[in-house]
């Protein structure tokens, strides 16, 4: 029998096959210099790790969820960008220039931004098998178990191996296990520093090897991580540290070793807000990363196993996609479907990335957790782009279309508790010191440390329209849950408190004096002048009011003037449906577009999807969806301006909406075509 035959062979006698169907899979493993997009992804909300299936000595990037450096684990005196005393007088100004000139500036209101931070890398897990020779290799992720496997035989010999990886949400660990078919050669597991100064301990003791540290300077937060190493067979006193300070080390000829990974950090969002000082600083992780280890290393792997697949399955299998396979795509690797993948498209590709969206949200939310960031959960780089921030002009909401069709509705907890214990406590104050305002309010790029003040660097970042935006999210949420009890105790009051500061900056209009109320100063995200009556406010708002007055029965609110105000401005409140000389959806009161400017949002379309102004206050009137269709067609395809794939899947929402299906999947393809990899997804822009 030829060699590779015969480890094939014994490969397949020793191993169960890997799922083709709902799975990622590959004919080797991922490249370190290019881990985010090359490494499968896996997460229990709170823990991320993405092994590279490397054979001789894997590396398995590690995240925790709360791991930022910045905010008041960086400075005492850390505000949220908030001023110490009030800007709210300068308004009057701003508005009666913007109302006089058409366009203006809100210089007055911006603020610096110190001690903003960053998302950031938690550590390497490293398990070593010495340098081996590998055939018949392929590594896999089933997308509807959450489960990672690769396989290999190594050469020359008869030993072949096989490694699963999942992050448990029941166990609140990850757990990485090897197999061979005869015996494993020895095995060195460490957890290697991926952040910059100061360096952390690594320590190892009995069968477990600790990381921990705090992030810079020396009043940084606090963060562990624990890899502890269970051997079926070996005493469980038996000393695995004897060799070394900083690593495990399993001697060769067993059969199974089980790596069990936990982490923490001193980040506790439940203190941010003034009667906690907003330290958000919790209790020291390593008693309860010690204890969540050593807990889940005590229980057998099969056990550990079945309960993340248990947990896992109820949540994925509650909705289900199933497009055909016309050419035996699933025998493909996914590297090929993707490289191959053109116009009219694949059905099978197309079902697969609906899977790997949902699989990739419900790994990083998961109640308990913080919400999806802008790559999710996970990142190798102790500086990722954007600060790996959350950006709310639409990438945060993004992360969240599609979640309540889709059977995820539950797990979205982590974005509600976000917003009310990070968002309403320091956005009170900038509502107050800022605008003069009641309620809350929040501008486009916030942290994990209740930053929500404007910004000096640029027009994107004091977008203050991110509290009405969201709040089509929990409307959604209890449109589609009909949950009383959640909508009164945190819906509603997310809610209330953004109606609140909109009723309060409402003015009517002094330019057209039309009678109707706008907002001045406004902005479309990322996009023209400050002015006023910018139509994706306008249309925001319009939602916002909409939603209390259709709420407001399942609200159990009495304040009865409240409802009145917001009755009496919604009937005079411009819609922001207005159609401009060439036939489009204004994007400004003023009729200020530029035709066939092809900027990536579709800001003034904001009320066709995923709002719903539009066809609420003029279905499909023929007049008003030509106009959508014009807009569309003015903004181009996507691929213009900066290539970005959520812009081609709004754009693909909005044709799909006016039952232009060929033009809806048109874009839907482009943007499989130009913006999808093999890795993930997650990305700002």
């Amino acid at each position: 029998m030829h060699q590779v035959t015969m480890h094939l062979a014994l490969a397949s006698a020793l191993l169960l096959p890997l799922a083709t169907a709902r799975s990622l899979w590959s004919e080797s493993p991922g490249s370190y210099a290019d881990l985010i997009t090359t490494a499968f992804p896996l997460g229990n909300g709170r823990l991320g790790a993405m092994p590279l299936g490397l054979p001789g000595k894997e590396i398995i990037n590690l995240n925790i969820d709360s791991l930022w450096r910045g905010g008041p684990f960086e400075s005492p005196s850390y505000t949220g960008g908030n001023p110490n005393v009030s800007k709210a007088d300068a308004l009057p100004g701003i508005r009666e220039w913007i109302f006089q000139n058409g366009t203006g500036n809100v210089s007055a209101l911006l603020g610096e931004f110190p001690h903003y931070g960053s998302y950031q890398v938690l550590a390497n897990l490293t398990v070593d098998l010495g340098d081996v020779g590998v055939a018949g290799y392929r590594r896999s992720l089933d997308l509807r178990t959450g489960v990672y496997a690769d396989r290999f035989c190594v050469t020359p010999g008869d030993r072949c191996i096989e490694r699963e990886a999942f992050c448990s949400y029941p166990d609140g660990v990850c757990v990485y296990r090897l197999v061979s078919n005869t015996s494993l050669p020895a095995v060195e597991v460490n957890l290697e520093n991926r952040l910059a100064v100061p360096a952390p301990d690594v320590v190892c003791e009995g069968n477990s090897v600790s990381l921990y540290g705090r992030t810079f300077p020396v009043i940084g937060m606090r963060y562990n991580a624990r890899a502890t190493v269970a051997v079926p067979g070996l005493k469980r006193d038996l000393n695995l540290c004897a060799h070394s300070q900083s690593a495990v080390r399993v001697p060769e000829g067993q059969k199974e070793i089980v790596v069990v990974v936990a982490a923490g950090t001193d980040y506790d969002a439940s203190k941010g807000n003034a009667a906690a000082g907003f330290s958000f600083r919790g209790k020291d992780p390593y008693d309860d990363v010690l204890k969540t280890a050593s807990k889940a290393a005590r229980k057998p792997y099969s056990r550990l196993k079945s309960a993340h697949v248990k947990d896992f399955q109820s949540i994925f299998d509650g909705f289900s996609l199933t497009l055909p396979d016309p050419d035996n795509s699933a025998s493909k690797p996914t590297t090929d479907l993707i490289t191959a993948y053109t116009q009219p498209g694949n059905p099978y590709v197309e079902n697969l990335l609906v899977d790997y969206g949902r699989y990739l949200f419900l790994s990083s939310s998961r109640p308990g957790s913080l919400p999806p960031n802008l790559q999710g959960l996970w990142t190798e780089q102790y500086s990722p782009a954007w600060s790996a921030d959350y950006h709310a002009n639409i990438n945060l909401q993004m992360n969240h279309w599609g979640v309540e069709q889709t059977g995820l509705g539950g797990q979205t907890e982590p974005l509600w508790t976000y917003m009310l214990e990070t968002w309403l406590p320091r956005g009170t104050e900038t509502a107050r010191l800022l605008y003069g305002a009641e309620g809350w309010v929040t501008h486009d790029e916030m942290n994990i440390f209740g930053h929500t003040a404007m910004k000096n660097v640029a027009q994107w970042a004091n977008y203050p329209a991110v509290n009405a935006w969201m709040s089509q999210h929990v409307w959604d949420h209890f449109d589609y849950t009909q949950d009383i009890k959640w909508y009164q105790t945190v819906g509603y009051p997310i809610l209330k408190g953004a109606a609140q500061f909109w009723l309060s900056q409402l003015v009517q209009d002094e330019y057209f004096n039309d009678g109707t109320w706008v907002v001045n100063p406004c902005n479309s995200p990322e996009h023209g002048p400050t002015t006023f009556g910018c139509t994706h406010y306008q249309q925001l708002i319009w939602d916002l009011f909409s939603h209390v007055l259709r709420g407001w029965a399942a609200s159990g609110d009495t304040d009865t003037s409240f409802r009145s105000s917001i009755a009496s401005k919604f009937s005079s409140l411009d819609n922001g449906i207005h159609i401009g000389t060439w036939g489009q959806i204004q994007e400004w009161k003023l009729d200020l577009d530029i035709q066939n400017n092809t900027h990536r949002h579709l800001s003034n379309l904001y009320g066709w999807y995923p709002g719903s102004s539009i066809s609420a206050i003029h279905g499909h009137n023929f007049t008003v969806t030509d106009a959508v269709a014009t807009t569309l067609t003015s903004r181009g395809s996507g691929v213009e301006d900066s290539n970005t794939g959520w812009g081609k899947i709004w754009r693909s929402a909005a044709w799909a909406l006016l039952n232009e299906t060929a033009k809806a999947y048109a874009e839907l393809t482009l943007a499989i075509q130009n913006n999808f990899g093999f890795g993930f997804g997650y990305a700002g822009g």
